[in-house]
């Protein structure tokens, strides 16, 4: 029963990893378009400043660049985050490795799995002050909770 319960977890836990990792191919997707909308905006402000446009039109112009520049930190931030809970899925991840013997994981072909997810999580690691600015956000949050 032990073995069926570990198996089950790290069939969960990889599943997680799996659609986390969409999650973020589709966020970078995003990241993408909205800076070249803001890349486009900027220059079609650049070039109705030169064609001597109305002020307020500019200034409609600006207040939507503005917006869409805070929309894209923000995002990134939150993907940047995101990229750290993989990460620390990740280790935990290669930690439920240990409870399998070497038999065990040749048997379930896991040896290619492990491997692949050390592989991401060494690609994905952060850096050390990333990790702690996460980590101290997130213990102010729980405290609030």
């Amino acid at each position: 029963m032990q073995a069926m319960k570990k198996h089950k977890e790290l069939l969960n836990d990889l599943n997680n990893f799996i659609e986390i990792k969409r999650i973020l191919a589709d966020n970078v997707k995003t990241l993408d378009k909205i800076s070249d909308d803001i890349d486009e905006q900027e220059i079609e402000i650049k070039r109705l400043e030169q064609l001597n446009t109305p002020t307020f039109q500019i200034k409609q112009m600006q207040d939507n660049y503005d917006i869409k520049a805070t929309s894209y930190n923000l995002l990134l931030e939150l993907h940047q985050q995101n990229l750290i809970t993989l990460w620390k899925l990740s280790r935990y991840i290669l930690k439920q490795f240990k409870h399998f013997s070497e038999d065990e994981i040749k048997e379930y072909n896991l040896n290619d799995i492990q491997a692949s997810i050390q592989e991401q999580s060494d690609n994905i690691k952060p850096k050390f002050i990333d990790l702690l600015k996460y980590d101290l956000k997130h213990l102010g949050s729980q405290q609030h909770e």
